[in-house]
């Protein structure tokens, strides 16, 4: 895997003409080169560190001028920072790479603080088994495996969503005959078949994110707007108000996709019945926000930026460095995940990390990702489950 300065290296110059990669893991990491080249289209590569934010007009992010101020800006304290693996060392777990079959496995994020989800094939956009890794006994467990259907010449499964109960996925399929077509499948997360709850050709075939919410399957497309069926089958559904806006994690969504980048100024709430929405304030040189339910992070001045989306407790936390183009929203609306170290808004950790490496799991989620990983052995990962971090150090 290549380290943080060749990712640079490549986003900067060579990210163009970089060849098709092979394998699973050497395609995740062109799949993410390709996904970053578009991200990072109009704006400055994110740099270094620097001091809490004070003062800046703050405005919507819309461009119109707040309603009322802000709350006054809560200064961050100063971070120390401390190694990853002395910081949260309970965190931070090996995991194996390769199965039985050969299939190279990679992590998609956690379920809890001893459970993570995981996929495994044999190379780029071709996932065949979906299985669960428990780090306390070091076991795998099968979730499904997915097989490719005869009429199908492409068959490209995405990354699977989960509740406490299931596991659903789409996947991006060419038939032999030339249709296009996305399909969506689930499995109850115990494990099981794996039941088709949709095929669709002509409409929808522009789905960007899925998630679920007990009996119904919820995506957003890449179009805008956000659709529901019921877990069992049946017929698509808009969700009222939803227009223009794109899924972040259940029930929440923006009103930008992953690959645009202007700022976000919308946080929405899908599931009160009618969309509950928060206002994005912030300062108007502050770029490509992006928010979950309660914190931001961008760019301002060319570094990295957080703030909560009222505007309040503006900063740029000392030794943070850049946040990753892949990185788009806080993994559980609280960790900040850079090139260099991991920032908890919540206790204010400044976790660093000097790894070759380092992975985030963004892209094989179908959600933003709670792990991290990176290879110190050939057939070994470390991962850090941000789900076992506590609440409080």
């Amino acid at each position: 895997m290549r380290t943080e300065k060749d990712l640079t290296e490549t986003l900067r110059t060579a990210a163009d003409h970089a060849p098709e990669p092979g394998g699973l893991l050497a395609g995740v990491e062109g799949h993410r080169r390709r996904r970053r080249r578009r991200r990072t289209q109009g704006l400055a590569v994110a740099t270094a560190v620097a001091a809490v934010l004070a003062t800046g007009t703050v405005m919507a992010a819309n461009g119109r001028q707040a309603a009322a101020p802000p709350p006054a800006a809560r200064p961050f304290p100063q971070a120390t920072a401390v190694p990853l693996e002395r910081v949260w060392s309970r965190a931070v777990v090996t995991m194996p790479t390769l199965r039985a079959d050969g299939l190279r496995r990679v992590p998609v994020t956690a379920l809890d603080a001893t459970r993570i989800l995981a996929v495994a094939g044999p190379g780029a956009d071709t996932i065949r088994a979906i299985e669960v890794y428990d780090t306390t006994t070091r076991m795998f467990r099968e979730i499904t495996d997915i097989s490719v259907p005869p009429d199908m010449r492409t068959y490209r499964p995405q990354p699977p969503a989960l509740d406490g109960l299931n596991l659903a996925w789409h996947v991006n399929a060419v038939r032999k005959d030339g249709t296009k077509a996305r399909e969506i499948w689930t499995v109850p997360l115990a494990g099981g078949e794996p039941r088709q709850v949709a095929a669709m050709t002509g409409e929808h075939l522009r789905i960007e994110r899925i998630a679920l919410d007990g009996d119904r399957i919820i995506w957003s497309e890449r179009t805008g707007g956000v659709w529901w069926m019921p877990l069992a089958g049946g017929a698509p559904k808009r969700f009222p108000g939803s227009e223009g806006l794109h899924l972040v994690k259940w029930p929440w969504a923006s009103d930008v996709a992953d690959l645009e980048d202007r700022s976000q100024t919308r946080v929405v709430n899908l599931s009160t019945g009618r969309p509950a929405t928060k206002d994005v304030v912030a300062p108007l040189d502050a770029l490509r926000l992006r928010c979950g339910p309660s914190w931001c992070q961008g760019v301002r001045g060319g570094r990295t930026y957080l703030q909560r989306v009222d505007g309040s407790a503006a900063a740029e936390p000392q030794g943070l460095g850049l946040v990753p183009r892949f990185s788009d929203y806080p993994a559980l609306d609280r960790f900040v995940v850079t090139g260099r170290a991991v920032y908890d808004v919540r206790t204010g950790t400044l976790a660093t990390y000097d790894r070759p490496g380092i992975w985030w799991g963004n892209f094989m989620s179908a959600e933003p990702s709670s792990t991290m990983y990176w290879s110190e052995r050939a057939n070994e990962y470390r991962v850090l489950n941000l789900a076992a971090v506590p609440p409080a150090q």
